[in-house]
């Protein structure tokens, strides 16, 4: 499952960038994970560091949340104002077609690092679809309305685990790879029990282009800027030298 939680992630990378045209005026976490067996609230706050109350608006921009994850039982995302269920998919448009606004200042302090609420709420009580998946919200200051506003995004990644666990631990469902296609780096997400230790990329004739030490157990972050555009393996390698797993990307 968290292969699949990597795979999510290195998708959600892909619709992580953030707008350059504007000042930043708050902050949230590029990409937030948890794993949940049935229920869960996943904060997200908002920091305002800015010398002023901001307003924000917001929509989910890009998903690989399974049918079942998105009913409105299912799934709702909260402001500093209010909880709204993703009620026939409202959550990706607002109800009148834009992105929901918070009526809601996010106050400013002297040392701009004022937080505000920011939330998902998971109901995967009844879903029958487990594994890593993500969501991704862009996030945008209109206090002042125009062109140059503010905005960026940030990504839940949700790894549903299965309330009865068994013993059998299959790698090849605990790793993922985000984003796909990419662009300067590409991440990877995985586990302890995974036990990778060195990670390869390969070119599509098989020729080995990078070579990463993995130090972190749960997952890694690989610098692309050197590669040129094409298709790509990466094969994660345990403390055996086994691959594990082999994922394919593509550098654009």
């Amino acid at each position: 499952m968290m292969k699949k939680i990597l795979l999510l992630l290195c998708t959600i990378g892909l619709f992580s960038s953030v707008k350059v045209n504007a000042q930043a005026t708050f902050s949230v976490a590029d990409t937030v994970w948890q794993s949940v067996s049935t229920t869960a609230t996943i904060n997200d706050f908002i920091t305002n560091i800015s010398a002023n109350n901001i307003k924000i608006s917001w929509r989910v921009t890009a998903s690989n949340f399974p049918a079942d994850w998105l009913t409105d039982s299912a799934l709702s995302i909260c402001d500093n104002y209010l909880c709204r269920a993703n009620s026939s998919g409202q959550l990706w448009n607002g109800t009148s077609g834009m992105p929901y606004a918070s009526p809601n200042y996010y106050y400013s302090n002297t040392a701009h690092d004022s937080v505000g609420d920011f939330h998902m709420l998971l109901d995967l009580t009844n879903v029958t679809t487990t594994g890593a998946h993500y969501l991704t919200v862009t996030i945008t200051d209109v206090t002042v309305a125009g062109v140059g506003n503010y905005s960026t995004t940030t990504t839940f990644v949700i790894n549903k685990i299965p309330e009865a666990v068994t013993n059998v631990n299959n790698p090849e469902n605990n790793i993922n790879l985000y984003p796909n296609p990419a662009h300067n780096e590409v991440n990877l997400v995985y586990n302890a029990s995974a036990d990778i230790k060195s990670i390869a990329v390969y070119n599509i004739i098989g020729k080995i282009m990078a070579v990463y030490k993995a130090t972190d157990n749960s997952g890694a972050n690989l610098n692309l800027e050197n590669l040129p555009s094409g298709i790509y393996f990466v094969r994660l390698i345990n403390s055996h030298g086994d691959v594990v797993v082999t994922r394919k990307f593509t550098k654009q």
